[in-house]
Parts: C-alpha cells; structure tokens; sequence
C-alpha cells in the first residue's frame, strides 16, 4: 500500500471512529520523507492524540509540523500549528499550576508556615520562575496567531485558528480557578452542593474579586472565539468544521451550567454530524447528551478531584 493510500485508509478508520485502528498508520507516516504525508499525518494525529497523557509528544510532533510547514512555505498551517502549540503548553502550564497549589498546602493548615521544607521552598520558587517564561511564551504565540489570522482571508484557517485560541481560553479557565481557588473544607462543601454550583454562586466566596474579573473574561473570550469560529466555517461552508465547532460551544456551555444553549447547539451539531455520517463526532454528541441529561444526578466534586478540598 503506498503512503497516500495509507493515509486514505487512516482517515477512513478515524472516520469510522476505529482510532486504536488509525493511530499506527499514522505514526507510520509520520517517519515519511515525503513532507505532504507528513504534514498530513501530524495533522490528524494532532486531532487524534490525548492531550492529557500524550502532552510531551503532541509538543514534539507540533514542533515537526511546524518546521514542516515552514519549509513548504504553508503559512496558515504553520499559523495553526503554532496555536495548537499555545495549547499544548498551557496543558504544561496546568500542571504547574496544580503542583505549585499543593507545594502551598502548608500555608492553610498553619498560617505562620510558607512551606514544610526548604526543598519544597526552592522548588516553589522554581516553578514559579518555569510559569512566568512559560506564559510569556504562550502570550506571544497567541499574538502572532491572531495577526494571522487578521491578516488572512482563508475561512477554513481562521476558522481553526479561532477554535484554538477559544480552546486555550478554556484551557486558561479551567487552570485559574485552580490557581484563584480559595481552599477550606467548608468552602469545598457549600461550592459542591447543586444549587450553588447551578446558579453561579460559588464564585462569590470561592474566589476574590479581581480574580472573578479574570475568570468571567476567560469564560466570555472562549464562547466569544467558539462563536467566530462557527461564523468563518458557515461562511466557507467547511460543514465537518461546522459540526465540530457547534459540538465545542455546546460543551462549553454544558460545563458551565448553560444547559438550554448547550442543548440548542449540540442539536445544530447532531443534524451535521448525521448529515456527512460522522460517527466519532455521533458518539462525541451522545455522551455530551447524556451528562446535560444527568445534570442533576451524579454531580462531580471537581474541587476535590482536583486535590484543593484544602482544610
């Protein structure tokens, strides 16, 4: 089979939503000396990979690509790569974030207290030295990204670009208010119990002021760039792009306790999906259903499974 039929049949899998089945072609096209099929294939594995467990290896085949595009002279794929690159890692952000959260633990239990150790001290301190040049980093990715997309008249590729600067907010939310979280086991309890979590009232004793502000302006520039995106695919008519960029607003909105208009967006997505048969993005929709359909059952302490249920 020759590579471009590979990368057919690896596309037809992921199609089929057969991913395990897709996954070993791909890495196989990734070794290619031919740059197309390569640039291909760290596309698809870009959409494919766990952004959660393959962190390190989504960062080392972005780099490829986007060293890939340049040579090509493929401008709006290495704008695109570059975005997702600002994604991946903000995830390394994450992560920084949260270690960085229990190295303070200390600091609630005994307020006369910084930190357990002097080793815990100086990793604190290098953390926070990590943070600064990782965000810097991001920043100016971010910036370049959306001058590009300014700049461009491409539907499909400001369509991408805007659907990974909306996911690198939502990524941005979900970490600040890890970092903003204010820990106590009271707090934990009255910001789990269903209501408060249903109307939004936890981020009035959960976080201060100026950390609310920044929050909401996370939470409001996600749904803002989920929305441009839909606009530049509906206009080019990019309708797998479509669905998926429905199928994202209606997540986000789901977790953020907007049922109605998640559910007025994942049927916009479902009709799409149906219409071009695709299952991957069908059985996405069906899960997304069940959990806006289980909103009042089975709510997840988030606070805790994070570890920040702090005494």
């Amino acid at each position: 089979m020759s590579e471009w039929d590979t990368l057919k049949e690896a596309r037809r899998l992921i199609a089929g939503n057969k991913i395990d089945e897709a996954t070993p072609l791909l890495w196989r096209l990734y070794s290619s000396t031919n740059s197309a099929i390569k640039l291909d294939a760290i596309l698809i594995l870009i959409g494919i990979l766990n952004a959660v467990t393959q962190n390190d290896k989504l960062l080392e085949i972005v780099d490829a690509g986007i060293t890939t595009a340049e040579s090509m002279g493929k401008t709006d794929i290495r704008g695109f790569l570059l975005a997702r690159k600002s994604i991946f890692l903000r995830s390394q952000l994450g992560l920084l974030i949260y270690r960085q959260k229990n190295l303070l633990l200390s600091a609630y239990v005994f307020r006369w207290i910084n930190f357990s150790t002097e080793r815990e001290k100086k990793e604190y301190e290098a953390i926070s030295k990590k943070r600064e040049e990782l965000e810097k980093e991001i920043t100016e990715l971010q910036n370049t990204v959306l001058e590009l997309a300014r700049s461009s008249t491409n539907n499909y590729f400001k369509g991408h670009i805007y659907t990974a600067i909306a996911d690198l907010y939502s990524s941005k939310l979900f970490h600040d208010q890890v970092d903003f979280i204010r820990g106590g086991r009271m707090r934990n309890i009255i910001g789990n119990i269903h209501f408060i979590k249903r109307w939004k009232l936890g981020k009035w004793f959960l976080y201060r002021s100026k950390d609310r502000k920044t929050i909401m302006i996370d939470q409001g520039e996600s749904i803002r760039f989920y929305k441009l995106a839909i606009s530049e695919f509906k206009t080019g008519k990019y309708i797998t792009e479509l669905a998926q960029a429905y199928y994202n607003l209606a997540a986000k909105f789901k977790i953020t306790y907007c049922f109605k208009r998640s559910t007025k967006y994942l049927r916009l997505a479902e009709g799409l999906a149906k219409k071009i048969n695709d299952q991957r993005l069908l059985s996405q929709i069906l899960l997304l259903r069940k959990g806006i359909a289980d909103k009042n059952r089975n709510i997840r302490n988030y606070v805790e499974e994070l570890g920040l249920d702090l005494p």
